[in-house]
């Protein structure tokens, strides 16, 4: 019966470990999917909170309206404000190390004596709560200092990332503004594409009823209408995927109806080549994410002094203060039954040989920082070819531009003497869709041209660190003047 209940108590602990075990469920072949088991939960979901947001898109939002909405919804910067507040714990903890550290106990323990089987048997129950507290005075090195100003720099490196991820943030709203404005009108393009197709093909059409043209004249008009309705339907559906980028750059489901207001139809200016000097000077200067490599670098040297502490002694002050409570289970209590205890004292540590542990940590603080410098300054001269490489797109493009301009208002006036030649019967039909071929060229390089130009206006800022909320200001970083077309 006593092993029965051995094997009971037994059988009753093993099923008490087995009870927190759980057995990873893992794909049973390698050609059929996983099935997740019932009452499954991968995790909170947040879609039901994206789909509740609901911003005012009863009217066509401006680009800085779109800028605001972008910063209120946008995970990336939230995740990046985060980042920073937990970097800001960093500099209490850095500081909590030197302050005292106080510790709270409590204990019991039960003790006998024997002096022999017939003569003396007691047995004692002691316990009691107490206090202990550790206070580092001094590192003679300068480790307090040095670990401080390592988590204060760790934090400015958390906060110039924070400041660099709006930058993106705003670089990526304006790039889908300016895509859905181009795609607006590229579809506008194709509706003025199809009207002179139609009208082409009733040309075409009155000229072969008055027995002065052929069916196949008729044919290839009708050929050209059909080719700018092709060419409709895919400027609609990019304008849809643009609509849809737009709302997933501001934070919004990409199937929200959401509608750009327009430009006001002004282009900047250009910069001259000294401007641009001065330009990535300030570049290298200003934008974010150099700073913050920069606040890396001095976290790194920063944790050459703490490494390099630690190979100095500590002065440490003690202190402990104890209540001790005695209780006769057997026997007589000999003595008082409760106590105090306390101590104070100061103690000096220094580590004297560990293995070559600390040298180790120091030469590894050393490459650590030697390692941070070199990647400033190659971000430093990545930054400098960045500004450069803006610099030299926009002014491409405002080249490109002035061209289109011209070309357009040319293959304009060319289309309408082809059209007025071909009702009079000095061209054939095929010039006449020549025609209106180079003018949907001319429209289209048209505004390849303008988006382009504010892409790279835009690319431009980003690079130099000046893009700000105001981002329906599109001014160069030179403040040059704003010419009407």
């Amino acid at each position: 019966m006593k092993q029965f209940n051995h094997n009971l108590w037994a059988a009753g602990l093993l099923a008490v470990l087995l009870s927190g075990c759980i057995t990873a469920p893992t794909p049973e072949q390698t050609t059929t999917p996983w099935t997740a088991p019932s009452g499954y939960r991968a995790g909170e979901s947040v879609w039901a909170d994206l789909r509740q947001r609901r911003p005012d898109l009863s009217q066509p939002l401006s680009l800085a309206e779109l800028t605001d909405l972008a910063l209120q919804h946008s995970a990336a910067t939230r995740q990046a404000w985060h980042t920073a507040r937990a970097a800001a714990a960093n500099v209490d903890k850095a500081q909590g190390l030197f302050m005292p550290a106080v510790s709270a106990h409590a204990g019991g323990a039960r003790s006998g004596a024997s002096a022999s089987p017939d003569s003396f048997d007691a047995q004692t129950l002691h316990y009691g709560p107490g206090l202990q507290m550790n206070y580092l005075v001094m590192n003679f090195g300068g480790g307090r200092a040095a670990a401080v100003e390592q988590a204060l720099q760790t934090v400015f490196t958390a906060n110039h990332q924070f400041n660099q991820t709006i930058q993106d943030t705003l670089l990526q709203v304006e790039t889908a503004y300016f895509l859905c404005i181009s795609a607006q009108a590229g579809m506008d393009a194709t509706e003025a594409n199809v009207a002179d197709a139609s009208k082409a093909l009733d040309a075409a059409q009155t000229r072969n009823t008055a027995g002065m043209a052929t069916g196949l004249d008729v044919l290839q008009a009708q050929a050209a209408y059909d080719q700018a309705l092709s060419q409709q339907a895919a400027a609609r559906g990019h304008w849809q995927v643009a609509r849809g980028a737009l709302a997933k750059a501001v934070g919004l489901p990409a199937d929200t109806a959401i509608l750009p207001a327009p430009t006001t139809g002004e282009l900047p200016a250009g910069l001259d080549t000294n401007t641009v000097h001065r330009i990535v000077d300030e570049a290298i200067a200003n934008r974010a994410d150099i700073a913050a490599l920069r606040a890396n670098l001095a976290a790194r040297q920063a944790a050459i002094q703490v490494a390099h502490a630690t190979s100095w002694p500590n002065l440490y002050l003690n202190a402990n203060l104890d209540r001790d409570y005695a209780a006769a289970m057997t026997g007589d209590l000999q003595g008082p039954n409760r106590e105090w205890g306390y101590g104070v004292g100061f103690n000096v540590q220094w580590s004297i040989f560990d293995g070559w542990q600390t040298e180790s940590e120091i030469r590894m603080a050393e490459e650590q920082a030697q390692a941070a410098e070199a990647l400033l300054e190659q971000a430093e001269l990545g930054a400098s070819a960045e500004v450069w490489l803006c610099f030299q797109s926009y002014e491409t493009a405002r080249q490109k531009n002035l061209f289109s301009i011209a070309f357009y208002k040319s293959a304009e006036a060319a289309r309408n003497m082809a059209n007025e030649a071909y009702r009079a019967g000095l061209k054939t039909v095929l010039d006449l869709l020549a025609a209106d071929a180079q003018l949907a060229t001319a429209r289209s390089q048209q505004i390849t041209a303008r988006l382009e130009i504010f892409i790279a206006l835009a690319n431009l800022n980003h690079a130099t660190g000046r893009l700000t909320t105001k981002a329906a200001d599109q001014r160069p970083v030179a403040n040059a003047t704003m010419p009407k077309e």
